[in-house]
């Protein structure tokens, strides 16, 4: 579908319409938390945008640094740990130095808790979400949505079980298919060359798929749950024409381990050269009083208007890229 520059916003609005129109109807509440925060998300692959406190006037406040959220996910858990449910959100979210044919500084996220659903029932809203989208804007879907674990495309594609190959296994594919990486970058965990050969090698072969039960040490903020011999992450992505369009988790519930693997992180990206980021925040404070078992799933308008378009740069679909923002 190829459409002018306006068309394309026009198009987009129409999307937004039908995505809030979707979780209205299921008795979603739609929030509006702050862009701006002190709690950031400690993660080794996402960079923040900082605000000095010289840029704010709060010559009150102790805090040094403001964040520009990568994702709502801190401030809608603390609705959630209030007694808001289900919510929903389509926020701005930054990301430093994502720039490129797919990934703006500045982009759009929806995102989305409800507690009380567990691994499959946010699996299956997320189909249905983009199934209704897809059905309503009159676009057709790349194939039915199915659903696979990371071992199975892991295995199917590389021939390699991913939760149990070494380093060296991972990197001898890498070789075998001339894959370039920068030394700099890769090579520092195992989870490097997982995400090198996943990205190089299988995504491209994702029409139109959940993959679900990714390694243990992907987790993020996701439950851990031992299956056979090894340990999975209750986590799940959904690609479309070989593009990951979002990223859902079973909620981890136990602050001490999110603080434990928040201060992990932290260590990470101090090895790798990257700026401090806090390991306290007020979503931990709060976890620590009690949090109800849930799921919430992220998902990136821009990359779902691409795929709905048959777009080749994010920048057809946004009003301005970075550049002429």
């Amino acid at each position: 579908m190829h459409q002018t520059w306006t068309e394309n916003l026009r198009f987009r609005s129409e999307l937004l319409h039908h995505v809030r129109q979707f979780f209205y109807d299921r008795n979603f509440c739609e929030v509006q938390t702050p862009v701006l925060s002190a709690d950031t998300n400690v993660d080794c692959y996402l960079d923040p945008l900082a605000v000095t406190e010289k840029s704010l006037p709060l010559n009150h406040h102790n805090t040094k640094r403001y964040y520009l959220q990568t994702s709502p996910e801190f401030s809608m858990k603390r609705l959630l740990a209030a007694g808001l449910d289900p919510i929903f959100q389509i926020a701005p979210v930054f990301r430093l130095g994502d720039r490129g044919q797919f990934h703006n500084v500045e982009f759009t996220m929806l995102e989305w808790y409800r507690i009380g659903d567990n691994y499959q029932t946010g699996m299956f809203l997320l189909a249905e979400l983009v199934r209704f989208l897809f059905e309503t804007m009159k676009i057709e879907l790349p194939g039915e949505i199915g659903y696979t674990t990371y071992r199975d495309i892991f295995e199917s594609e590389i021939g390699l079980n991913p939760h149990t190959a070494t380093i060296d296994e991972l990197q001898s594919i890498c070789d075998a298919h001339k894959i370039a990486y920068p030394e700099s970058n890769w090579g520092i965990s195992r989870d490097d060359w997982l995400d090198v050969l996943f990205t190089e090698i299988v995504q491209q072969t994702l029409e139109s798929v959940i993959v679900y039960d990714f390694p243990q040490s992907q987790s993020q903020l996701a439950k851990i749950r031992q299956d056979e011999d090894y340990a999975v992450s209750e986590r799940f992505e959904l690609f479309l024409k070989g593009r990951e369009i979002a990223n859902g988790y079973h909620e981890a519930c136990d602050a001490a381990e999110l603080r434990r693997r928040f201060r992990a992180n932290r260590d990470r990206r101090h090895a790798q050269g990257k700026p401090w980021l806090p390991i306290n925040s007020r979503l931990l404070t709060v976890m620590e009083l009690g949090f109800p078992p849930c799921s919430g799933t992220a998902l990136g308008i821009d990359r779902l208007l691409m795929v709905l378009l048959d777009a080749d740069t994010i920048e057809d679909v946004l009003t301005f890229p970075i550049e002429t923002a």
